[in-house]
Order: C-alpha cells, then sequence, then structure tokens
C-alpha cells in the first residue's frame, strides 16, 4: 500500500497539500526556488538565515516548507531570540500562508511560559552560555565505552548472546546519544552533535529520518491521532487510540506485540528505504532534506550491516547470523518497550486533551496530558531523559541530565494551575499501565474524534473554556 493510499484509508490529512482552489506553494515554481517556512502567520525566506544560525543548519532545515511556530519556540530556551531573528529575515510577499497547516504556538501557553520563566532563572540565570545544553559528556563517554566493549564481545564470540549484548548496547545509545544529539542538546557545538547524532546511524537506524519524523510529527503533535506519526503508523498491526479502527485480532495484541517489538529494527529498515525514495516519513515531507543527510542514510546503511557482518572473515555464518538475530531482537525490544510506555498509559490517551485543531490547543498543557513519567535520576540515566518525558517534551533542546531538576518545577506549575500531571515510581509500575492500556484498546469499541480540545488555548480560542 502506497503513503497515499495508507492516509486515505486511515483518513489521515496532509499538512503539507494546499487546499483545492488555494495557491500551492510546495508546487508553485515561484515557492520552490524559495527556503520558505511560516511563523506566526508570516511567511519568510530562511535563505540568508542559513550558515549564521548558531545551532546549526538542522532546525532551519526541518522548518523549510511548513509552519515553523512550535519547532522554533519549544527549541529556544529566549522565546524573544527567535522572535527577534525572524524579523531580520526578508518577508515573503503574496504567499499563501492559508494553504499551509497551523502549527501550535509554545508562547502562547500560560503554563509553558511559567515553567519555562523559572527554568531559566533558578537553573540557567547565565543567559547566552549554552549551560542547558552542557553535562552530557560523563554519559556519552560511559555509553560509547560500553558500545566498544560489546561490539569486541560480539567480533570475536558472534552468537545469540553477544548480540544480544551488542543490542543492549545500540539501544543505549538510541535512547540517549543519538536522541538527545539529533535534538541539538548533547554539546553547545552543532558540530559534535552532528557527529554524536550519526550514531542513531550506526546502530541501524537513520538521523534524518529520525528528525523529521520524530521532531516535525511526534514532537509537534504528541498524541494526536491523526498528526503523530507514533500512533497512526502502528496500525492495523496495533491500536494505540480508541479513535483508530478495530480489528478482530487487536483483542490479542496485548499478548502478540511482544513478537512484534523485536522486529522493530526491521521496521526501520524498511521505513528508511522507502522514505528515501519517497522523501517522506509518512508524518513529515523531507522538504529541506540536504543532499549530504539523504546521503548518510545510504552511507550509514553501509556502516552498520558491515559492522554486524565483519565477523563473518573468521567465524561461521551460523554464529554471526544469530549474533545479529539477537542485536535486532534485543535493541528492538529495548527500544519499542521504552518509547512506547510514557504515551499509552490511560491518563495519557484521553481523546478530548487532543480534539480540534492542533494550533487551537494549549501546546505546554498538551505536553503534560499526553505523557506520563517513570521513576528519577537512575531511570534518567539510562535512559537519556525518555522516562522523564514531560520534561523531555517541553524542553527538546535541554541536555537530559537537567530534567529530574526541571520536573520539580514542572510538577510545582502544574499543581498551581489543575493541570493533571502524571509520574509512576517505577518502570515496571508504568509498564503494567502500559499492558493494561493495550489490553484494553484491543476491544474498545471506536469513537469519534472530539471537535473541541478541553485544554483550548485561551488566547486563540477565548469562546472555550
Amino acid at each position: 500500500m502506497s503513503l497515499e493510499a495508507r492516509r486515505e484509508a486511515l483518513r489521515l490529512p496532509r499538512p503539507d497539500v494546499a487546499a483545492p482552489g488555494m495557491e500551492d506553494p510546495w508546487n508553485d515554481e515561484k515557492w520552490q526556488k524559495v527556503k520558505w517556512t511560516v511563523f506566526r502567520d508570516v511567511a519568510y525566506d530562511l535563505g540568508p538565515f542559513f550558515e549564521k544560525h548558531p545551532g546549526g543548519n538542522w532546525l532551519l532545515n526541518l522548518a523549510i516548507g511548513r509552519d515553523c511556530t512550535a519547532l522554533m519556540e519549544s527549541y529556544h530556551l529566549r522565546p524573544e531570540v527567535a522572535t527577534a531573528r525572524f524579523r531580520m529575515l526578508p518577508k515573503l510577499e503574496g504567499f499563501p500562508v492559508d494553504a499551509v497547516a497551523k502549527s501550535p504556538r509554545p508562547n502562547d501557553s500560560p503554563l509553558y511560559n511559567n515553567i519555562r520563566n523559572r527554568v531559566r532563572e533558578e537553573l540557567f540565570p547565565e543567559e547566552g552560555k549554552n549551560k542547558h545544553r552542557m553535562g552530557g559528556d560523563h554519559a556519552t563517554i560511559t555509553i560509547l565505552s560500553f558500545a566498544a566493549f560489546a561490539y569486541g564481545v560480539y567480533a570475536t564470540i558472534p552468537g545469540f548472546l553477544s548480540g544480544c549484548l551488542l543490542g543492549l548496547a545500540g539501544a543505549w545509545i538510541g535512547l540517549t546519544i543519538q536522541h538527545c544529539a539529533n535534538h541539538g542538546a548533547m554539546s553547545p557545538s552543532p558540530a559534535v552533535n552532528g557527529v554524536l547524532g550519526l550514531t542513531n546511524d550506526l546502530i541501524g537506524g537513520s538521523s534524518l529520518m529520525w528528525r523529521y519524523h520524530h521532531q516535525v510529527s511526534h514532537h509537534i503533535h504528541c498524541n494526536d491521532n491523526a498528526m503523530d506519526q507514533d500512533v497512526y503508523t502502528a496500525m492495523p498491526l496495533l491500536r494505540f487510540d480508541a479513535r483508530r479502527p478495530k480489528a478482530w485480532y487487536h483483542r490479542f495484541q496485548h499478548w502478540y506485540m511482544f513478537l512484534a517489538f523485536p522486529l522493530l529494527q526491521v521496521a526501520f529498515q524498511v521505513g528508511d528505504i522507502v522514505g528515501l525514495f519517497t522523501r517522506d516519513t509518512e508524518g513529515a515531507k523531507l522538504h529541506g532534506a540536504t543532499t549530504w543527510e539523504l546521503a548518510t542514510v545510504v552511507i550509514g546503511k553501509f556502516v552498520h550491516f558491515g559492522l554486524l557482518a565483519a565477523p563473518l572473515m573468521s567465524h561461521a555464518a551460523s554464529a554471526v547470523v544469530a549474533g545479529i538475530v539477537g542485536f535486532m531482537a534485543c535493541q528492538g525490544v529495548v527500544l519499542a518497550c521504552t518509547f512506547a510506555v510514557s504515551h499509552n498509559v490511560p491518563e495519557a490517551k484521553l481523546p478530548e486533551d487532543t480534539g480540534g485543531e492542533a494550533w487551537e490547543r494549549d501546546w505546554g498543557v498538551q505536553q503534560l496530558v499526553t505523557s506520563a513519567d517513570w521513576g528519577g535520576k537512575i531511570g534518567n540515566f539510562f535512559t537519556g531523559g525518555l522516562n522523564l518525558q514531560v520534561e523531555h517534551h517541553l524542553f527538546p533542546a535541554i541536555c537530559f541530565v537537567h530534567y529530574p531538576a526541571i520536573a520539580k518545577i514542572v510538577a510545582e506549575e502544574a499543581a498551581k494551575m489543575g493541570i493533571p500531571y502524571s509520574s509512576y515510581r517505577t518502570l515496571p509500575g508504568i509498564f503494567v499501565a502500559f499492558w493494561k492500556f493495550v489490553r484494553d484498546m484491543g476491544t474498545a469499541e471506536q469513537i469519534d474524534d472530539v471537535l473541541l480540545p478541553k485544554f483550548a488555548n485561551p488566547q486563540l480560542s477565548p469562546a472555550i473554556n
């Protein structure tokens, strides 16, 4: 099934297709020549800002061809900086802004502004020194050292168990180094983040595809039934939302998902290759992908499989194949379980929390009501902050080592405003809740989408209480 057919079958909107009768900025030759983006209802040419953006070009590339408001506002601890920079860029007169799907607006969220102001004042008072991107050095050295050791064992004694050890190392890299670096948060240096981000390709993924899928789709539209790629691409195998169609076999999904998780690595490989040829991750078109970024997909696959196959030079093929199976299965299970639990528990899946148009919602509140935290500092170290999912979604450009301190601020501000903030004490605790949720989604009757968001943005929708 093609991507377009899949979207049609699942009734998914296309945020990068103009409405009938509207000028199409994606296919109009006039606008194709411009690196355009939309920020707060105004179209700009990003071209002059390339090579000048202190955080590197990767974020600008993601912004090309879409409304980048949520991207820019959530990635800058000092929002006035992003706003000031945009005012210096050339405005595109006559651009069909209404043809571009509106993005949420983090800076209009009272909750988000309160939390961010406290984070700036209490944790990073020395502004402009990028200290919020510092602190991950020791974790990087520790994890890469473990990965080198695991690969040494695999190369010396290839087999299922050594493959599993390598899979654990790969998963740890995927959860921490690549994840934080591809968010631009592992180092103040864009070059260092770029190199560390390529560890995604090293473990079998694609840093390019991940940035579009994860940052443009998932982070901006967390748990949105139609806009978050993590929700709808699990279909038809797994049903994570009651608004998605139900099949007879979903009643068994809480059991067979454990057979599907080891195949996650295979799904990554297929998705990356398909995305390379279609320039599409299903959740986001690769409008701004450069030639080098596209090349990393191919180069990364050669390096990844070359490293896995290297022991063939001195060991039996059966042992190497067993090792590869162990690697893929173990890495897939760890990544799937860790990524899935925080957004798939009952309190993070209330349809009224993601109803209506994305831009109408209070973006800051949505990050709290669609995520759940678990554990503390130990979990934070081993998951790269993914156990503190709420804090990560609010501040993707802050290094994960700071999330435990931020969590205290988030909890206090949420309590002041009466906003739900879910946190489990342990991984087993949230995993049990996740398993029960998947079980219940397998039999839940399909429901209609909610037209109005429960947590509407008061500045955009004053009539909605």
